[in-house]
């Protein structure tokens, strides 16, 4: 029995070995293809498209959607910081041993299981790896960026230290929001808990990397249709024709990436989109305002000063207080002026509590 177990599992390594050497080139360093991402970019930009003010293209929104759809980068069983055949190899190599980056299902043994997860995990059909992709958190940390400093309050002004940009770790997930972002991702035939339940089937952001793969080739389907060539070939106006088909024939897609545009102009940087916070100076928003804030105490009078850059008792000097149609300005006027008693400044539409 010892005898064809030992060649049972020469036979296995070998078997293994051939399917690690065959499997020795890189994966895409996402879960998007080069062509893919090109169609998404392309078709972003033309739902945020860049005129006076940057667009989705500007703010990297097609970096959050590679980021979202390749959270989980796949076993790294030999510890190098990247994920390829040669996770598979080391994998082989640790057969029957209990080497915990090589044991990737955790049950204390690498076995053909952790090959088999190792494989998938690569090419896609299972979640493996931290919850990041190329430093891009799933759930970033926190509490501060970095982006601000601390205050100082022996003058009540901002100090010249700076936290660590602590949003840029991502934090670990447990097993059940693993799960959930397995059915995210990969959809609810990826976990057998619940793969009969309606709503992992039904709502429109599980399975994500199956949709917008459909998605994709449905986009390049309808280009091809009409003006024989791949969307990101075209120009804007005929960008525009098919963007227009997809919503009209294919709008759960059509949504789900406009939900994603928006996400990646608004996201904080570390996910991948508003870069260089363009998408937060589209919106005069500060962004993360912490640990310095708005006010900042002064232990010389024992109280708060406010931030002469951004006031709270009178008008930020970087908000131009426009943007408001007629209609918008009347029912502002109404609600706050009229009914709560607030103060309009004499640049309306501006009202202060």
């Amino acid at each position: 029995m010892q005898g064809a177990t030992a060649a049972s599992a020469g036979l296995l390594y070998a078997r293994l070995s051939r399917v690690a050497r065959a499997l020795d080139t890189a994966p895409p360093p996402g879960f998007l293809t080069d062509d893919e991402l090109r169609v998404v970019e392309a078709f972003t930009a033309r739902l945020v498209p860049t005129d006076s003010t940057a667009g989705a293209r500007e703010a990297g929104v097609v970096d959050y959607i590679q980021g979202l759809l390749s959270a989980f980068p796949g076993a790294d069983a030999n510890a190098d910081a990247l994920t390829s055949a040669a996770d598979i190899t080391a994998v082989i190599r640790a057969l029957g041993g209990s080497d915990p980056a090589a044991d990737v299902d955790g049950n204390g043994v690498v076995d053909a299981a952790d090959v088999a997860v190792t494989v998938q995990s690569i090419f896609g059909s299972v979640l493996a790896g931290p919850p990041a992709f190329a430093g891009r958190p799933l759930f970033a940390g926190g509490p501060f960026s970095g982006r601000e400093p601390f205050p100082d309050p022996q003058t009540g002004t901002a100090s010249g230290s700076f936290p660590e940009n602590s949003f840029s770790k991502a934090l670990p997930l447990p097993r059940v929001k693993r799960l959930a972002w397995a059915v995210r991702l990969l959809g609810a035939s990826a976990v057998p808990e619940v793969a009969d339940n309606p709503m992992a089937t039904s709502l429109p952001d599980v399975d994500l990397r199956q949709r917008y793969r459909t998605g994709i080739a449905r986009v390049n389907e309808l280009s091809g249709q009409q003006f024989g060539m791949p969307f990101d070939a075209l120009d804007e106006s005929q960008q525009d024709t098919v963007v227009t088909a997809v919503r009209q024939s294919a709008k759960p897609f059509y949504d789900l990436i406009t939900n994603h545009t928006l996400e990646g102009m608004l996201c904080v940087p570390e996910y991948g989109g508003n870069r260089d916070r363009v998408g937060w100076e589209l919106t005069h928003f500060d962004g993360d305002s912490q640990p310095l804030g708005y006010t900042i105490f002064d232990e010389t009078i024992n109280d708060y000063r406010e931030r002469p850059d951004k006031p709270n008792s009178t008008l930020d000097p970087d908000d131009p207080c426009s943007g408001f149609s007629p209609t918008m300005t009347a029912f502002l006027r109404l609600a706050l002026v009229t009914l709560a008693r607030a103060t309009e400044f004499p640049d309306s539409p501006c009202f202060r509590g």
